[in-house]
């Protein structure tokens, strides 16, 4: 019996140094990326010494059994300086929060398979990592809120973490089309999405309202347009104040705030277009487009760094007599629909980078597509609506040099569409 007795305690104390060893080994990365933390920031904790110590001792760490640091909570503490790289080494980190400090710097890379909460709101942080939640997935919540960064795109990123229950990155410098559809279709446990105060543009699907996950949705203070989403009596949704919507309440949008909305789209909905095109009325000084009776009948836009496509939804604008598009970065065909515009008189979509071949124009249509794919070319007809060659000048034309005055649409489109013609540029789109 004594000696079975002394097998066991030998076993046991072999097993014990056996897990203080395995321990040791892993636990010193997380000691070191604590101690460059310690040593990285300009007022740390009373507790935390950088020159040794039981890290799982310090205030605010939080151990697993194994010796792992899984938690750091120092949030509101009032301290300053920067994150160490090492903290990617915390492998087995949980939770992560830093809110209400004055950090600044980098954010880096986080290598945390199982972290399920990061807070870093209300710091001074000026940029994240490129790879930025992809090793992240079981992330649960995440605030950004406040942070310096500079203007980026909505995080793709954020739809690798399935499990996301809320996201909130209000004041954050995020910029472009709010992905709805993306969003209902990967962030299904969603619960609190908080994105006010940045410069999301764009048209809302209506589906981000149908989710049965959302309880908590805020988009106020962006570049939104079209109809405002209609969200059930459980969410709190703040949506409206501060956006573009063409109604204040959920609602069709007029025809052709519609149309154009749907041209917007082909752009990407950029951000020139969003803080100009709002309301319920395109005949109310929107950039670019030019009424008659209510009625949208010249759209230019010219030199304004579009990209994206010409969307098919022009057609629907059936009003139109001149379509100006050129010297932007535009891909993809001429839609053959525009060919079928009864009062098209001028299509000039020079100098950008389309391709396919020219829709069949009535003769009357005067087209100009040079500095494009070859196989467009150009086509020049009489011009319906053009100025008659002798004709009197209008009081319209009086600030336009004597000898443009009588030019007719053949000489508009071809000269007066320079950007040094621009005087008679504006005289033939306003004509």
């Amino acid at each position: 019996m004594g000696r079975e007795i002394e097998h066991f305690q030998v076993a046991l104390l072999l097993s014990c140094c056996l897990a203080t060893a395995a321990t040791g080994i892993v636990s010193s990365s997380d000691a070191a990326a604590i101690a460059d933390l310690t040593r990285s920031l300009a007022r740390p904790p009373a507790t935390w010494t950088a020159g040794g110590g039981d890290a799982c001792s310090f205030k605010g760490v939080t151990c697993s059994p194994s010796g792992r640091v899984t938690a750091i909570d120092l949030a509101g503490q009032g301290l300053a300086g920067t994150l160490p790289s090492s903290l990617s080494s915390l492998t087995a980190l949980e939770s992560l929060q830093l809110q209400g400090n004055a950090l600044s710097g980098a954010v880096p890379p986080l290598r945390a398979p199982s972290l399920t909460r990061l807070s870093l709101e209300g710091n001074a942080f000026t940029s994240l990592p490129g790879d930025f939640l992809r090793a992240t997935p079981a992330l649960r919540s995440l605030s950004m809120d406040g942070l310096p960064l500079p203007p980026r795109p909505f995080p793709d990123a954020i739809f690798s973490c399935s499990a996301l229950r809320t996201f909130s990155a209000s004041n954050a410098s995020i910029t472009g089309r709010f992905p709805a559809a993306a969003v209902v279709a990967n962030l299904t446990s969603i619960r609190t999405l908080r994105l006010s105060h940045n410069n999301l543009t764009g048209v809302i699907s209506a589906s981000l309202g149908r989710m049965a996950s959302l309880a908590d949705i805020a988009l106020s203070y962006n570049h939104l347009q079209g109809p405002v989403p209609a969200f059930g009596p459980t969410v709190a949704a703040e949506v409206v104040a501060g956006n573009g919507f063409c109604l204040d309440e959920p609602g069709p949008c007029d025809a052709q705030v519609s149309a154009l909305l749907q041209v917007a789209e082909g752009f990407g909905y950029p951000l020139n277009l969003s803080m100009s095109w709002t309301g319920n009325d395109a005949c109310s000084g929107w950039l670019g487009v030019i009424c008659d009776a209510s009625e949208v009948t010249i759209l230019g836009l010219t030199n304004y760094n579009l990209s994206g496509t010409i969307s098919l939804a022009i057609a629907n604008l059936t009003g139109l007599r001149k379509l100006d598009l050129a010297g932007n970065r535009l891909t993809g065909e001429i839609p053959d629909a525009l060919a079928a515009l009864p009062n098209l008189s001028l299509v000039d979509v020079r100098n950008n980078r389309l391709t396919g071949k020219l829709p069949k124009f009535r003769a009357s249509v005067d087209v100009s597509a040079e500095g494009n794919s070859p196989s467009l070319g150009s086509h020049h007809g009489s011009g319906q609506g053009s100025l008659d060659d002798g004709s009197s000048p209008s009081s319209d034309s009086a600030a336009v040099p004597h000898r443009r005055r009588n030019c007719s649409w053949h000489y508009c489109s071809w000269a007066c569409f320079l950007d040094v013609e621009l005087a008679c540029k504006i005289y033939c789109l306003s004509s």
